[in-house]
């Protein structure tokens, strides 16, 4: 009847507001993490650009830098990077997928011998929840275990780049790699694992070769290798810093479609039951007239 219509079109009303406004805010977040994502991108390029020119002129790859050190690959850390809210559609089991397929079969230098013993680092409260439902019931062919993440929002990327850099100096691990949400487009983005350590030298130089400088005759004070090392640990920093807020863009970027696919389908909604109301009216005022017509006609 159109008194359970009127209900549930209240109910959907509320609803569209309240997806409209968390789309708003989306919204306004989305252009701040751009423009912060904006704003480091030329101090990340000039540090890959340092970089370039370093491995340019030293062999870091031959002992001046223990960062592009290759070794049997024994240990793996796994950061997974994911958000703290959800409300973004698949990204957050896009990117657990991802990661779960790098768990069971990781590849790279020296992991091909004997399987590495695998360590997930769960950044965001998503990825930590994950994690813990699946220790106390692991799939078979994934076998991690878990050391202790940071909040999404709170992530200082210094700090986890400086960690990664302790973590391969040490020994800790022989291989680290990172799954997060690459931001490909303003509105899409797509779940990448990436190796940070040891760092690949054919890959920095990629996208430098008609960029790189020759430094002949530079004197590098104090020794090269220990200039080189710092270069790395400020250039590893900027890094982890892009793939941070590459994440926030996209975490932002995916909950302001799904707020506003979740508003047009109200609308939807909201149109379908509103016909259904008029049509139901229509027939109460109908089937009335009609009784009004055959009382006329029967007293006639």
């Amino acid at each position: 009847n159109t008194r359970e219509i009127k209900i549930r079109l209240r109910g959907v009303r509320k609803t569209r507001q309240i997806t409209r406004a968390m789309k708003m805010v989306a919204t306004v977040k989305l252009r701040r993490a751009q423009a912060a994502l904006a704003g480091s991108r030329p101090y990340a390029e000039r540090m890959l650009a340092i970089v370039s020119d370093l491995m340019a002129n030293l062999d870091l790859s031959g002992g001046e830098s223990p960062f592009f050190a290759r070794r049997p690959v024994r240990k793996m850390l796994l950061i997974v990077i994911s958000s703290d809210r959800g409300l973004c559609g698949s990204m957050n089991a896009n990117i657990l997928r991802r990661a779960m397929r790098c768990i069971e079969s990781p590849d790279g230098p020296g992991s091909a011998l004997a399987r590495p013993e695998v360590h997930v680092m769960p950044v965001g409260k998503k990825a930590r929840e994950c994690y813990r439902a699946r220790e106390a019931s692991p799939a078979p062919g994934a076998q991690y275990s878990t050391v202790e993440g940071a909040s999404f929002d709170g992530l200082d990327a210094s700090a986890l780049g400086a960690s990664c850099c302790s973590f391969f100096l040490k020994g800790e691990y022989d291989r680290i790699d990172i799954c997060y949400n690459e931001t490909v487009a303003a509105l899409q983005h797509r779940a990448a694992c990436i190796t940070l350590f040891p760092l690949d030298p054919a890959q920095l130089l990629a996208g430098m070769k008609d960029s790189v400088r020759t430094l002949a005759g530079a004197i590098f004070e104090p020794v090269a290798g220990a200039m080189a090392n710092d270069v790395v640990r400020a250039y590893v920093a900027s890094r982890v810093r892009q793939i941070v807020l590459g994440a926030a863009v996209a975490e932002h970027a995916a909950r302001m479609l799904m707020m506003d696919l979740a508003t047009k389908n109200a609308d939807e909604l909201m149109a379908g039951m509103q016909l259904t109301m008029n049509k139901l009216r229509q027939l109460a005022i109908t089937n009335e007239l009609a009784d009004i017509t055959t009382g006329a006609e029967a007293l006639a």
